[in-house]
């Protein structure tokens, strides 16, 4: 109920600074309403280009926050369709040190973050976006669609613009809409510019401090040949991340009585609750993930303009990528583990306990990956008359992502999960979920007091590792031709366009992931044997307490989620020659990367795609019912040919082996599909008044299906319990039956080489009042019916494992459902207070509101194994959002404060180690604020902060009730310099 009065309060506190807004505009249109009569009235076209400033930026004069908001105010007026943007208010000073940060401004725009940072983004709760560069294809070997937002920097971009509904010259490929990065060239100067930027950060979870420093150059020369310009521009940064999770696993059911659902049941019973099922977690455990971010980007744009009819144009964009994450994770789970102790339960679900022995893993893990991408452009703009205008270009994109992963694995053993006579130690597993986070800690099953099960080193043993080595590449090719006509003045018809274009893709994914689980020894299970068992305690150089436990979650969970645990050192992590090594050492194993090159390690897959485009647009204005129309109209033919061919990996161990190994089957796994469609679109604007207009938009578009989704990944895997070698049963209470009770397992087809794109049909509405150059309000309704959703199904799939059993898949398999939609309104506006004297007029205020509802065929499962299922809506949509932004400026000084709500969403529903459980995060808010000063002419200094608030992201499994996530992440403190001559 409190939730719920607090999400009325803020919506309620929302609406009410939009409604202050326009009573403040609507009072000052008021006193001038005597001034403007005694004016003739203008022609509403005239007005939207003469009262504004022009679409192109390149034209307005950027002073400030004031000027940059001005400009991106220009560009949604006079455009004739319906877009949002972002402009930086001068080289340097985007609104955000993440793009994607400050893409969550904009209303319809809702954002998940990767350790910290802003990465996803959706729009109108749809994920799949076009993102575009200078509106060409962009595009990464990390999945073969889009940059992703947090692997450049925003010092490299002018603006950035957000499409909602297309016209048909806009390359195919959104539902949501299309994100257009718009970097800075040469001839958007009047001459010489020299910039540049330093910046610093802290990290105060990591506690590292991070920098940054970009630097620009640009000029332009009237020369003997004609006018040429040049543009270089590069930016460096370096970030930090620590991310603190406590998690909890998924719930079982334990009680006497079938599961209304299907889902299996625990004969195991409750104590204090014999008579009747209770959901109890089979366990729990936390991460903590820490690392960096390093970016490099580099620009270089040539422009020439030989005569006033012809420019000759060429870019390169160079990004480089590194991502290194390291972290340490301990997890008890256990189907198996008995209910035991005293219980506290609130509706049917326990909120404190204990199980008896739950077995567990440690892991220390490392990751180190490199993205580069190239892109280079080059093109001529012709004005062949006075009336057709030829534009032609080329653009080739290369990209290659490597990384380097290595997982090690240690195992805490009781008395009875370890080998006999070498481990004597028995603990429970307590939990309570009553407090702010949920606690998880060991106990002596005898005394019922603290035990040092954990802390005690004679009870680990060496358990495997896991090296892994990805080596992707993808190359585009596209050329593309567009011609315009102009029409005479006063013709209905402005313009008529129409273009071709052909786009080569090619993907290359390669992965050492065949047989690389390799046990050290026999593991010290209960079923392998003393001499095939290593003891961490006789190698304790291997091995280290958590370096991360006395600061979990800011201190305030360093004894009461596990206290002090041992991990293999995070050193060997990233430093795999130094784990291997030790390894070396431990058992005498031979341990490395295995060979890309070597089929019985490795898998290499390709996906192809060709796509053949043409449009015809049409641009109109006219005059109908004493109001000034415009828009276009056109239509686009889309043709594409996709394949793909990779594998199929059975996985499993030997069961009931003392020396327990991985062994794989790899077979092949190839597919294909050809499409083409018609996409029409329609975009209409009505100047009700000089300052009112009325949109309507409509268009259908297409969506292809990412490399990553097309990718041929079949792959199969028995349950294990641990590193135990026999898999765990469906009924894991009963024994192994052929039959009856046949051993579970999973499996997941995450790439599909015959799924079809995406469809959808997109309507908008909207009506926009701008009273004044940085002030207006609008109001959009938005629907769009959605087809051929790709989403994630489950089935059950039988097969017998040569020394193994017959074993029950359940497997998750990306495919394409029938419809769904996603529709609501969305309200936006700004105001700067002028009317206020002195200091006071430079405050100002921007918010904007959505609402969205979603049907899209997503499923989830209510409990673990449960054969109902039930819709949920669209993964990453919120239903309402809101940004309230305060801002000033004034006297060379400029601020903003801004604070971003958004309220529950849909995470997954296939999250590891939660099965089709749908995994929802609670709603949050965040606040970021920066303040700036103008030295002088030449100088500015601004200081940023994110995150804070400390905001904490909280998850449940489908019933609020039924936790998941504790997370929190690093504060952000920045400090940038500015200079420009």
């Amino acid at each position: 109920m409190m939730t719920s009065v607090r999400n009325l309060a803020g919506v309620s506190g929302l609406a009410i600074g939009i409604c202050g807004m326009a009573a403040v505009a609507q009072a000052q249109a008021q006193a001038q309403t005597t001034t403007d009569q005694q004016q003739p009235a203008a022609p509403a076209a005239a007005d939207a280009t003469q009262a504004n400033p022009p679409a192109d930026p390149a034209d307005i004069v950027i002073t400030g926050l004031r000027g940059s908001l001005a400009s991106a105010q220009a560009i949604k007026r006079n455009s004739e369709q319906i877009v949002d943007s972002i402009t930086a208010q001068d080289i340097g000073k985007f609104p955000d040190t993440n793009i994607a940060e400050s893409l969550q401004r904009i209303s319809g725009i809702q954002i998940q973050r990767n350790l910290g940072e802003g990465s996803t983004v959706a729009i109108r709760g749809l994920s799949e976006v076009r993102t575009e560069l200078n509106g060409h294809d962009i595009f990464t070997a990390n999945g073969g669609v889009g940059l992703a937002f947090d692997e450049i920097g925003p010092d490299l971009l002018s603006r950035v613009d957000v499409f909602k509904n297309p016209s048909a010259e806009m390359i195919e490929g959104s539902l949501g809409g299309t994100i257009d990065l718009r970097t800075r060239k040469p001839f958007d100067a009047p001459g010489q510019i020299i910039a540049a930027t330093v910046s610093g950060t802290e990290y105060d979870l990591a506690k590292k401090k991070g920098w940054g420093g970009s630097a620009l150059y640009s000029n332009r020369w009237h020369t003997g040949l004609g006018e040429i310009g040049v543009l270089v521009n590069a930016s460096y940064q370096r970030s930090f991340f620590r991310q603190d999770l406590d998690q909890v696993e998924p719930y079982n059911i334990h009680g006497p009585n079938a599961d209304a659902g299907g889902a299996p049941v625990q004969s195991t019973l409750v104590p204090g609750y014999a008579g009747q099922n209770i959901q109890v977690q089979k366990g729990g455990g936390f991460n903590v993930a820490q690392g960096d971010r390093k970016r490099q980007s580099i620009s270089g744009v040539l422009q020439w303009r030989p005569a006033d009819t012809v420019e000759a144009y060429a870019q390169v964009l160079s990004t480089t990528y590194k991502f290194t994450d390291t972290g340490v994770a301990y997890f008890a789970s256990d189907d198996g583990a008995a209910p035991t102790g005293s219980y506290t339960v609130a509706n049917g679900i326990a909120t404190s306990g204990q199980l008896s022995n739950p077995g567990g893993l440690s892991v220390t893990y490392g990751s180190n990956r490199k993205t580069r991408t190239t892109d280079i452009t080059t093109g001529v703009k012709w004005s062949v008359t006075d009336r057709l205008k030829l534009v032609f270009d080329y653009q080739h994109i290369d990209s290659t992502v490597k990384q380097d992963s290595l997982n090690l694995y240690i195992t805490p053993y009781t008395k009875s999960g370890g080998v006999a006579g070498l481990f004597n130690q028995s603990y429970n597993y307590a939990f309570d979920n009553r407090g702010t986070f949920p606690t998880q800690v060991a106990v002596d099953p005898v005394t019922g007091g603290p035990s040092n099960f954990f802390s005690n080193i004679a009870n680990y043993g060496f358990t495997a590792y896991q090296p892994d080595r990805i080596s992707n590449s993808a190359v585009g090719n596209t050329p593309r031709l567009d011609l315009t006509w102009d029409f005479d003045d006063g013709s209905f018809l402005k313009s008529l366009s129409a273009g071709v274009r052909y786009s080569s893709k090619t993907a290359i994914n390669r992965e050492t992931n065949v047989n690389n689980w390799t046990t050290i020894g026999g593991t010290c299970a209960s079923y392998s044997t003393a001499a095939n068992c290593y003891l961490a305690s006789a190698h304790p150089e291997v091995v280290e307490n958590n370096p991360g436990q006395a600061t979990l979650l800011r201190g305030t969970a360093a004894n009461s989620v596990f206290g002090p645990i041992y991990q293999w050192n995070l050193y060997d992590a990233l430093h795999p020659d130094s784990a291997f090594a030790h390894i070396k050492a431990i058992s005498g194993q031979t341990a490395a990367f295995g060979s890309l090159d070597d089929p019985t390690k490795s898998t290499t897959s390709t996906v192809s795609e060709k796509d053949y485009s043409a449009y015809l647009r049409a641009a109109f204005g006219t005059r109908l019912a004493g109001m000034d129309l415009d828009g276009n109209v056109g239509l686009r033919y889309v043709k594409t040919d996709a394949s793909a061919a990779g594998f199929q990996i059975l996985t499993y161990r030997t069961a009931g082996a003392t020396d327990s190994t991985s062994t794989s089957v790899v077979q092949p796994y190839t597919g294909g599909r050809s499409y083409d469609t018609w996409l029409p679109s329609v975009n209409v604007r009505f100047h009700v008044t000089p300052k009112l207009q009325a949109r309507f938009a409509f268009s259908k578009n297409i969506f292809r299906p990412t490399f990553a989704q097309l990718n041929p990944t079949f792959t199969l895997s028995p349950n294990y319990n641990g590193s135990n070698s026999t898999p765990l049963t469906v009924n894991s209470g009963q024994p192994y039956n052929a039959v009856t009770n046949p051993y579970q397992g999973s499996g997941s087809v995450a790439g599909n080489p015959n799924l079809k794109p995406e469809r959808v049909t997109s309507f908008d509405a909207a009506a926009e009042w701008y009273f004044e150059p940085t002030g207006y309000i609008a109001v959009t309704l938005f629907r769009k019916n959605l087809r051929d959703i790709i989403d994630t199904r489950t089935s059950l799939q039988t097969q017998s494992i040569a020394g193994v059993g017959m074993v029950q898949f359940n497997v998750s398999a990306v495919t394409n459902v029938t419809k769904g939609y996603v529709q609501g309104f969305e309200v936006a506006g700004q105001k700067f207070f002028d009317f206020l004297p002195g200091p006071l007029s430079g405050f100002g205020v921007a918010a904007n509101f959505t609402l969205a509802d979603s049907n899209a065929g997503t499923l989830a499962s209510g409990n673990v194994g449960s054969q109902t299922q039930f819709q949920v809506p669209l993964i990453n949509l919120s239903r309402t959002s809101y940004n309230l932004i305060g801002l000033y400026d004034k006297y060379g000084l400029t601020a903003r404060v801004a604070f971003n709500w958004r309220s529950k969403f849909l995470d997954s529903v296939s999250e590891n180690g939660a099965a089709t459980l749908p995994i929802y995060f609670k709603s949050y808010g965040s606040l970021d604020a920066s303040i700036g000063y103008q030295l002088n002419r030449f100088a500015s200094i601004t200081l940023d902060g994110q995150n804070l608030t400390d905001s904490v992201n909280k998850s449940y499994q489908g019933d609020p009730n039924l936790l998941r996530n504790y997370q929190i992440n690093d504060r952000r403190v920045s400090i940038r310099l500015q200079v420009r001559y």
